[in-house]
C-alpha cells in the first residue's frame, strides 16, 4: 500500500532535527513528503524549505519540478510570507530558467493582489501580449496542485476584508474567479458579510479601527483599492 502524507510527515518529524537536518539522504524523502502535500492538499512550511536549502547545498541533487511545486504550496498561504522566503532560497542562476518563469509570473500577480489578469488567465480567457505571451500555460501550471483555486480564493477574501467597507456582488464574483452567486454568498457566510438589498455587500466599518495596522501581508487600503478599481 502506497504511504500517506501524514506517515512519510510522521518519519521525518525525526529524521530532520538537530544536525541531520541538512542530511542530503533525507532529499528523496523530503520530495515524497512534497509530491504527496500537493495531492492530498497538506502543507508544511518546514519540510518546503528545507528541501530547497539541501537543493544549495547539493546543487546536483537540484529537481525543478520540486521546486515549482514548493513555490505553488507556499502561494497558497498568501498572505503570510512562506512564498517571498522560498524564493530567497532559490539561486539566482536558476529562478529565471523558462520553467520558473511561469511560477513566478503567477506569484507576483498574487503578491501585487491582481485577481482579475490571474483568473482570466487560469480560465483562459486572456489574449496573448508582450508580458503573457503564451497565457495558455498557466492554466496547466497550478493544474496538479490540489486546493490552489479555492487557496487564492480565501486570499482573495482577506484582501477583501482589510480593504472594502462594502462590495457589489457582481464584483465580488468576479473578483473570486467568476463564481456563481451561491458560491460568493458561501464565503460571505464564512466571513461575516451581510448582503445588501442593493446588490452590494457590507463588509465591515473601516472607520472604527482607522489606525494604522502592522497586517502581516503588508497590505495597504491605499494599492488595494487602486487594484480591485481595474476588475473588469
Amino acid at each position: 500500500m502506497a504511504p500517506n502524507f501524514e506517515e512519510i510527515h510522521g518519519e521525518l518529524q525525526n529524521e530532520i532535527q538537530g544536525v541531520n537536518r541538512y542530511n542530503p539522504n533525507n532529499i528523496s524523502k523530503l520530495e515524497l513528503c512534497i509530491s504527496l502535500m500537493v495531492k492530498e492538499n497538506k502543507y508544511d512550511k518546514d519540510i518546503l524549505l528545507t528541501v530547497l536549502k539541501l537543493y544549495q547545498l547539493n546543487p546536483n541533487k537540484y529537481s525543478e519540478t520540486v521546486v515549482c511545486q514548493v513555490l505553488l504550496k507556499t502561494m497558497m498561504m498568501f498572505p503570510r510570507n512562506d512564498y517571498a522566503l522560498a524564493k530567497y532560497l532559490i539561486d539566482a542562476n536558476k529562478i529565471n530558467s523558462p520553467e520558473l518563469r511561469k511560477v513566478t509570473d503567477i506569484g507576483a500577480l498574487l503578491e501585487s493582489c491582481n485577481f482579475g489578469v490571474f483568473w482570466r488567465l487560469i480560465h483562459g480567457e486572456y489574449k496573448a501580449d508582450d508580458k503573457y505571451k503564451n497565457p495558455q500555460v498557466y492554466a496547466e501550471v497550478i493544474k496538479p496542485i490540489v486546493g490552489f483555486e479555492d487557496a487564492v480564493r480565501c486570499f482573495a477574501c482577506q484582501v477583501v476584508n482589510v480593504t472594502f467597507q462594502r462590495i457589489e456582488k457582481n464584483a465580488l464574483m468576479r473578483l473570486l474567479g467568476n463564481i456563481s452567486e451561491a458560491q460568493m454568498l458561501g464565503y460571505a457566510k464564512v466571513y461575516e458579510w451581510t448582503p445588501n438589498a442593493d446588490g452590494t455587500l457590507f463588509i465591515r466599518n473601516h472607520e472604527d479601527t482607522i489606525k494604522s495596522r502592522n497586517i502581516e501581508e503588508k497590505l495597504r487600503f491605499e494599492q488595494c483599492l487602486e487594484i480591485f478599481r481595474r476588475i473588469d
